[in-house]
């Protein structure tokens, strides 16, 4: 690569070094010849998008990185980045594509899709706690990545960072310093508003390489016994953890009570799959009706650049909650979006009803799931 990544950036990227007995944890086991999975979850970014070849994303760098220093034991990688997400939908996607795999270390990255909604920094909190809490106690380290302006939402996601004293790396300070000197833009190593350009993704796979390396060659001492804080959930919370037992439930593991016009979307889109697809060109009319039980309850479907695109109503224990459009007019592209019916810090039953707004169009909803916690 032709980028040279100074010290200073490297020494600006380190937000907080954290408690990293998780990650000699992790070295422990590598020494035990006991094979080891790293875990990445985040948006677009974490996905791949604009790097020139897959190769070249910063998670495939990482992974390439433990692969070749640890090549006495296997090295397995989940790459669970998808495009336009962040924390809310992350925390209720988390099982299903990380927790479950039992990864010893997972690299959290949202700073650039979250806002600075309060249901984004209640959604981080649980994730982080989350993940830190899971059977496997992984180590678990914050990413932050940038805007062609130098924006991000890190300083709020670090609030919650140094509440759990877990590592936090930032790509934004890294090269905020070089920017401040006038020696290059954020725009420099960006292929677009927010997408790292091939430089952009060696960059951050250095910072993270650089700082998991420097643990392994000052830190860590073979056959010392290491002591980690697991009580996480007795650390009362930044915001809260409303989010921390969220999953995603679907055609195969609800029911509705009743069905009209939408069939099941087994295919699904990204990696949301068996939710349920409304087609105008066949049916008349679309309605879907659950009954569940829940604290918390969030619609998960598809906006879509599509003309055709259909609006939905949607009722929550027979009144009116929200009209949706699930066209996406003059947008960037296909994407999963959510809305939050019912926040409760008890469980209650509802009843949610969702009825596609007649048009002079054949139009098209596609519901991916329901997010309930």
């Amino acid at each position: 690569m032709e980028f040279k990544i100074t010290e200073e950036m490297f020494d600006s990227s380190l937000v907080n070094k954290g408690d990293i007995s998780r990650i000699l944890k992790l070295f422990a086991k590598i020494e035990k010849g006991e094979n080891i999975t790293i875990a990445f979850l985040g948006g677009s970014i974490t996905q791949g998008c604009n790097s020139t070849v897959p190769e070249k994303c910063y998670v495939e760098l990482t992974y390439k990185w433990f692969e070749n220093k640890f090549n006495n034991v296997n090295v397995k990688h989940i790459n669970a980045g998808v495009g336009a997400t962040g924390s809310l939908i992350g925390v209720h996607r988390a099982e299903m594509q990380v927790i479950n795999e039992s990864p010893d270390i997972v690299f959290v990255d949202a700073a650039v899709n979250d806002d600075e909604d309060y249901s984004c920094k209640v959604a981080y909190e649980s994730l982080i706690r989350r993940l830190l809490a899971s059977e496997n106690k992984p180590a678990v380290v914050e990413v932050f990545m940038t805007m062609d302006t130098g924006l991000n939402v890190q300083e709020q996601q670090v609030e919650i960072g140094n509440r759990y004293n877990v590592p936090m790396i930032s790509f934004r300070d890294a090269l905020k310093c070089e920017v401040e000197k006038n020696k290059m833009k954020f725009s420099d190593v960006l292929t677009d508003e927010v997408h790292p350009s091939d430089d952009g993704h060696y960059i951050i796979s250095q910072l993270l390489v650089h700082f998991i390396n420097n643990i392994y060659n000052n830190d860590y001492k073979k056959r010392e016994q290491i002591k980690s804080l697991d009580n996480i959930l007795d650390i009362p919370c930044v915001f809260e953890d409303r989010y921390i037992n969220g999953k995603i439930i679907n055609n195969s593991s609800i029911k509705p009570e009743e069905i009209l016009g939408f069939d099941n979307y087994d295919e699904g889109f990204q990696v949301f799959k068996n939710g349920w697809k409304y087609d105008g060109k066949i049916a008349d009319h679309g309605r879907l009706f659950f009954e569940l039980s829940a604290k918390n309850i969030i619609l998960l479907y598809k906006k879509s650049v599509s003309e055709n695109s259909g609006k939905i109503s949607v009722k929550v224990n027979d009144k009116e909650k929200v009209l949706l459009d699930t066209y996406f007019k003059d947008g960037w592209g296909d994407y999963s979006a959510t809305e939050i019916l019912e926040l409760s810090d008890e469980v209650k039953k509802y009843k949610i009803e969702i009825n596609v707004i007649k048009e002079s169009i054949a139009s098209e909803v596609t519901i991916l799931g329901i997010l309930v916690s």
